[in-house]
């Protein structure tokens, strides 16, 4: 019997798993639907494609419809939308939306890939608002730069990277741009306040103007948004709203079939990305995965894992018995001049889990020697568990391209449960114009170990 494999979602989570199934069963029936109009694509990308550093949405898809139907024999559906999952008779229902058409696909083996939404804070009339907008996908950007020629003044509600990404985007348009964020500095989720204070100040260099420490308590005016009321008082006046506060899973049809939703609101999956339910896997922005510092299980919305989740589910669900390690969350970006990456856990999510204070240990350093022209600033910072010297987390920012090669370095060191005495006594690589004679990773890591050696001695 030719085994039949239906992926719900065509992002890089469900586009990864059906090449990874077409890979491991040459003969299966795999039917990849989407509700958007177009195949996979970066949605990282769509930043670049506002400022205009990408001239086009076509640009960011990564596997085009011709080679997904053709050489990879996918019944990709775009403009489809699953309706509803029959676990029984191994049935889902679909809609054709431009047809306005149902369908029926069975099923052996299923893959929710659903992703996720922006996540809209509860203010109330906000979603009546013509003038609020995410971003998320492709149709958000076309609303935004369409807006952006109409208008001047615009608030983002959320520092986070997406939130930075869209105010450096949108200040190269031109926009006057203000953000809101209740945490005391920018990009809280991946960075330190003391590490994301630089991006920050050089954002503001821009002309990026910043509230920070407060949230949106008040949305006034009647169709669209013409002001917004801070917590701390602040009335800004504002013709679009930005919101960018984080991604919401979609999780209503793995709720239907019964599939564990953790506390994050994730589908909650196994080591082989299975739900709980026989022949039925989820993978990428709706799912909730076990972290490799702490066990317990955590959000991970990243295009990398989202294809790593994608090629274990697929393999799976195609007959294998494929595993996926326990995640880390290592991420890098660029904003505003800086490169900037972080693995691992950061100083307020140790405080949130109850965990012992980190003892960290931090570094400024050139990235070639002293004398040589051309070396940038980079600085990094690393926690580590006070009691097992293990790493717990690492952040790095440079104004050049090396603050993520260091992070996948510590990536490794967690991964493989090496202490910070490891990394202190690491031998990397010198060349004048290359590289300086110690390594700000190397630095990092002895400031830890001297901490905690006088710990030890006292």
């Amino acid at each position: 019997m030719v085994r039949k494999i239906v992926i719900i979602g065509g992002g890089a989570a469900g586009t990864s798993a059906a090449l990874e199934a077409r890979k491991t069963d040459k003969a299966a029936e795999i039917t990849l639907i989407t509700r958007e109009n177009l195949p996979e694509y970066s949605r990282c990308g769509l930043p670049y494609v506002l400022s205009g550093i990408i001239p086009k949405l076509e640009n960011l898809i990564i596997h085009q419809e011709s080679v997904l139907k053709g050489m990879m024999k996918i019944n990709l559906l775009l403009k489809t939308e699953a309706l509803n999952i029959d676990l029984k008779n191994k049935i889902v229902k679909v809609k054709k939306l431009d047809e306005n058409k149902i369908l029926e696909l069975n099923f052996d083996s299923l893959i929710l890939a659903t992703g996720a939404k922006t996540a809209y804070p509860n203010l109330e009339n906000l979603n009546e608002k013509e003038n609020v907008y995410g971003l998320r996908t492709a149709e958000d950007v076309k609303k935004i730069f369409e807006a952006t020629k109409k208008f001047k003044n615009v608030t983002i509600l959320g520092a986070s990277y997406v939130g930075m990404e869209a105010a450096e985007a949108l200040m190269k348009l031109g926009m006057n741009v203000t953000v809101i964020h209740r945490s005391p500095e920018p990009l809280s989720t991946l960075l330190d306040p003391d590490m994301a204070q630089p991006i920050r100040k050089k954002a503001e260099e821009e002309g990026i103007k910043f509230i920070l420490g407060e949230t949106i308590t008040e949305i006034k005016g009647d169709k669209v948004v013409e002001q917004v009321k801070t917590s701390g008082g602040k009335v800004i006046d504002t013709e679009m709203l930005l919101i960018a506060t984080g991604m919401e899973p979609e999780v209503d049809l793995a709720k239907k079939i019964g599939a564990k939703i953790g506390a994050k609101g994730g589908i909650q999956v196994d080591e082989f990305m299975n739900v709980g339910i026989e022949n039925v896997y989820a993978a990428g922005d709706c799912v909730e995965y076990i972290t490799a510092t702490t066990g317990d299980y955590s959000m991970y919305q990243l295009g990398t894992t989202a294809v790593r989740m994608g090629r274990v589910a697929g393999a799976n669900a195609a007959g294998k018995k494929v595993k996926l390690p326990p995640l880390l969350g290592t991420t890098t970006g660029k904003l505003f001049g800086f490169e900037l990456a972080s693995v691992g856990l950061t100083t307020r999510d140790i405080k949130r889990k109850g965990l012992p204070e980190p003892v960290y240990g931090k570094a400024t350093a050139l990235t070639k020697a002293e004398y040589y022209p051309g070396g940038k600033k980079i600085t990094m910072k690393i926690l580590v568990h006070p009691e097992s010297w293990k790493i717990m987390g690492a952040q790095a920012i440079s104004e050049d391209t090396s603050a993520s090669q260091r992070i996948n370095i510590v990536a490794l060191a967690i991964k493989e449960g090496l202490t910070i005495k490891s990394l202190a006594e690491l031998e990397t690589c010198y060349a004048p114009p290359v590289a300086p004679t110690w390594d700000v990773l190397v630095l990092t890591a002895e400031s830890a170990l001297m901490k905690l050696e006088r710990m030890k001695k006292n």
